[in-house]
């Protein structure tokens, strides 16, 4: 008799650089029992197929039918990720190739140019939803995670749910084997909640008999607030609280009738319209078996590696006011430090792989200096990182062996760099050991991830101000003094976690609860006032970055870079690579020679479309990821052919205005100029290459230039600032010498840095071109 197959899920949005490890580590167990496992990453699988040449492709057609129906103040945003859609659609397939191969690592510019490819992927797929933001983190939709009915409207939606529609095209796999018994789905956090309820909701219409259970981290804190039957039932048989290692098998000897006992962690349907529970259980993470990633598209993850999820503990041995982690996830344990090296061999044996991550949310000191010792008597080749704490014991003598051990990148909990502020926290943590520990670390070439948080209930702007240039000082350091250029750090506002002590006991820390809004149900965290220190408000504020507000081109360029990833990090320090830009790198500006008799066409690679809103023509330029907006004129360049510069010249209002349109697509490499018959000789006049927004303007007169069209940014002095004014219409170099009254070597130095810039750009043109006399109609 064949035994019975189980389905283990992991669904959308999970991390998409790395697989996660509830579905390996379930898989291992299974087998263990004698259960046929497949073992799907629905996250990998689904956001691979949408960004992908057919995925894309499937999704063009329902972008632009999207557009019509916009509302106008979104139209415009619209369009410009539909100009940029084409040449996504071609170059995806490739750019996805190169961000899985380790040969990227020595290639920070193709790093940089797939990154921004499949950056403007994630923002085309965002484009054919209503409402959707898609990154490589999580999203958001028009449907709110907060409410159940918003979820369960979303799972029957495919035209509005981006994980409905991909699975009406790609359904999963296998759900007509007779064999199948179970489907088990994973849910870690709320970004997963509505892919969740939508594969629910697959499986059970394809196979109605399948038992579908759910369980995970996020589904442990959702029904703990269940009082009766919930409307998720529809689509999910039973629901396990807490851990899965010795609950699953339980549940399904019971559902094939092979065992009828107890199943820790329970929740199901009491057949009342109430509910019935089974306490949970402990499981012994000792016992656990190597996890099994046997199934998982194991090459398919957005960073080459693959990078292994591990665990040499679970749950965490402290109680910081902030956090829910222990709510969720039992007591504190520790696995002997030979078992988990005894896996780390394992796997780097079958995958060939020898980078691993620590899932862990605290490796204890004990950890750190046991898996170390292990790896470095072994004579392990492994690399790995993880997460810890500052204390004493992270010295110079644990951070050489943690360096000769492998360890590549370690995450620090700082959170402020204020001992009032950490005891408000209860974070357990002294200032005083900060210091020594990073210096530790860095100086045994173990790079480092601050993690910082502001708005803690209590803690003033100054002292959140004080962690910020502590971080940002460490970062500097990092560099220049310990030559460790891979450290990084992030800085969140502080989020009230209901199940958090802030969130249980807020009177305790100043802190007044607002209740959610009508129907959020599955509202995790809440908006709060404060007695004292900073509001909600001002947290978001000291952490935005600041800047004016998005520009017209924030939905082209605003998107996700996903180098920003952990993994990312953690493989470039283990190659000592040249770390990547976050831009493509512009080429440099040409300043063409003009004639008369001149003729243009676009460059390789540059498409575009006739905007529908007015806006003119919008090219695309692949080799600057440029988006440049043209007066309707230039349209006979969209059909691809060579064109003569007097006949697109005849139907432009003013010669002046078009020369300068000729200079700024010039200056981005958006066309291929040929001089024609030589003509008498040339005048060079400066224009404004491009329209910059003006930001954080300063008493000196200096100045933020934002582009709108690459999404770049230059401070500029007045000075510099002033000769951009004055090229605005066009300037010869005479004319802004007197106009500017600036010293020769000033101005030149200031037009060479703006050129760079791309804040002005220079063209050559025959003086008759602007004086050529348009033809009537």
């Amino acid at each position: 008799m064949r035994q019975p197959r189980i389905l283990l899920v992991n669904p959308p949005i999970w991390n998409v650089y790395a697989p996660h490890l509830a579905v390996p580590l379930l898989a291992a167990v299974m087998r263990r029992h004698g259960w046929q496992v497949t073992s799907l990453d629905l996250s990998i699988e689904q956001t691979d197929w949408l960004l992908s040449c057919e995925g894309l492709g499937e999704l063009l057609p329902k972008a632009e039918r999207r557009l019509d129906g916009l509302a106008a103040h979104e139209r415009g945003a619209h369009e410009e990720i539909l100009a940029v859609f084409g040449d996504t659609v071609r170059r995806v397939d490739a750019a996805r190739a190169a961000l899985k191969s380790r040969a990227v690592l020595a290639d920070p510019a193709a790093f940089t140019d797939a990154a921004t490819v499949v950056r403007n992927g994630l923002a085309c797929v965002s484009a054919s939803f209503p409402g959707l933001r898609f990154d490589l983190r999580g999203n958001f939709s028009c449907f709110s995670h907060r409410r159940s009915k918003d979820i369960l409207l979303a799972a029957g939606s495919p035209e509005r749910n981006v994980y409905a529609w991909a699975l009406e095209r790609r359904p999963i796999p296998g759900l007509d084997d007779a064999d199948l018994a179970v489907a088990g789905i994973s849910v870690s956090a709320d970004t997963q909640l509505i892919a969740a309820l939508t594969t629910a909701r697959h499986i059970k219409l394809r196979r109605p008999d399948v038992h579908v259970v759910m369980g995970g981290n996020l589904t442990t804190r959702m029904v703990s607030r269940w009082q009766e039957e919930h409307p998720f039932f529809a689509y999910v048989d039973s629901f396990v609280s807490y851990e899965g290692e010795d609950a699953l098998p339980a549940l399904c000897d019971r559902i094939t009738g092979a065992d009828d006992r107890p199943v820790p962690g329970l929740l199901e349907r009491d057949g009342r319209g109430g509910l019935s529970r089974t306490p949970a259980a402990m499981v012994d993470v000792c016992e656990l078996p190597t996890p099994d990633f046997d199934g998982l598209p194991l090459d398919r993850y957005f960073a080459p590696g693959p990078v292994l999820p591990l665990q040499a503990s679970r749950s965490c041995a402290w109680d910081c006011a902030f956090c829910s982690i222990p709510f969720a996830s039992n007591k504190f344990r520790i696995r002997r430090p030979e078992q988990v090296v005894r896996d780390m061999a394992a796997l780097a044996a079958k995958h060939g792989s020898d980078s691993f991550m620590f899932v862990d949310e605290i490796m204890t000191l004990t950890s750190l200096r046991g898996v170390s010792r292990e790896l470095n008597e072994g004579g392990h080749e492994l690399y790995w990182y993880g997460e810890t704490r500052f204390s004493k014991g992270l010295d110079d003598e644990l951070a050489a062996a943690l360096r000769r051990s492998g360890c590549r990148r370690l995450d620090l909990g700082l959170e402020s760099y204020n001992q009032r502020v950490l005891d408000l926290m209860r974070k357990g943590t002294k200032v005083d050991d900060i210091e020594p520990s990073l210096k530790a670390l860095l100086g045994n070439k173990v790079p480092v991830h601050l993690f910082c948080m502001t708005g803690f209930p209590g803690e003033s702007e100054e002292e959140a101000l004080r962690t910020q240039e502590f971080a940002a000082q460490t970062l500097r350091r990092s560099v220049e003094e310990f030559g460790v250029p891979y450290s990084t750090a992030a800085n969140g506002p502080f989020i009230l976690d209901v199940l958090s002590p802030v969130g249980e006991r807020p009177d305790l820390f100043g802190v007044e609860l607002i209740p959610p809004e009508e129907g959020e149900d599955l509202a995790f965290d809440l908006d709060y006032t404060v007695s004292t220190g900073l509001s909600r408000q001002d947290a978001a504020r000291l952490t935005s970055g600041g800047g004016g507000g998005p520009a017209a081109g924030a939905a082209f360029h605003g998107g996700t870079w996903i180098g920003d990833a952990e993994e990312w990090s953690f493989l470039w320090a283990l190659a000592e690579a040249e770390l990547p830009a976050r831009r493509v790198a512009v080429p440099a500006a040409p300043c063409p020679e003009v004639g008369r008799a001149a003729t243009v066409r676009l460059a390789n690679g540059v498409r575009g479309r006739v905007s529908v809103t007015g806006r003119g023509v919008l090219l695309h330029v692949p080799s600057c990821d440029a988006l440049l907006e043209v007066p309707q004129e230039w349209r006979p360049l969209l059909d691809g052919r060579t064109h003569a510069l007097a006949d697109l010249w005849r139907d432009i209002p003013s010669p002046r205005a078009a020369a300068a349109t000729l200079a700024r697509l010039a200056s981005h490499g958006a066309l291929s100029v040929a001089q024609g018959s030589p003509d008498m000789e040339s005048a060079c006049v400066w224009y404004a290459a491009q329209p910059h927004l003006v930001q954080d303007s300063r008493p000196d007169g200096s100045c933020l230039l934002v582009s709108p069209e690459t999404g770049r940014g230059v401070r500029v002095s007045a000075a510099g600032r002033l000769l951009w004014l004055l090229a605005a219409d066009g300037a010869t170099d005479a004319e802004l010498a007197e106009r500017s009254r600036l010293p020769e070597r000033q101005r030149r130095l200031l037009l060479a840095n703006l050129a760079e810039h791309r804040v002005i750009a220079c063209a050559a043109l025959a003086p008759g071109l602007l004086a050529l006399p348009r033809v009537a109609a």
